[in-house]
């Protein structure tokens, strides 16, 4: 059996808190392990703060929708924005031989959540960014 939210949000860091606390309050009926629950948290912080801060062009305010649909063995986040095309899978990937420092402004965050997640997808159309991220719902990646 399945069971989903679907939130629409405005382009305030504010609303990551209250986002936050209702996937908290979505998922705690499943028992996920501690490992799993964090890399779904990361993931949502790090996504919505790009979106946030880099995906506008104009101070005027953008929905934002974010889904989160859980299911026997897997979590699926989808995320849903206006903001200029940017596709997370083609960012520069972080290597352990590079600072930090040395990397664009959001390119940490992408990079975490690439290695915590277990399968990302990426496709613009009429306008909008679709971002879908899936996790196990047993096991967290390991690494």
């Amino acid at each position: 059996m399945s069971r989903k939210m679907t939130v629409i949000l405005e382009n305030k860091l504010e609303e990551l808190s209250v986002l936050t606390q209702m996937l908290q309050i979505f998922l705690r009926p499943y028992r996920m392990p501690s490992r799993t629950l964090y890399a779904l948290e990361l993931s949502l912080e790090e996504i919505l703060v790009n979106i946030v801060s880099y995906a506008y062009e104009d101070n005027a305010r953008h929905e934002i929708q974010f889904n989160v649909k859980v299911d026997d063995d897997m979590i699926a986040m989808k995320f849903i924005d206006d903001g200029r095309p940017f596709n997370p899978l083609a960012a520069e990937k972080m290597t352990a031989h590079q600072p930090a420092m040395d990397h664009a402004l959001g390119g940490l965050g992408i990079n975490f959540v690439r290695q915590m997640r277990d399968m990302m997808e990426y496709q613009r159309q009429d306008d909008k960014n679709i971002l879908r991220i899936w996790f196990q719902r047993k096991a967290g990646k390991e690494g």
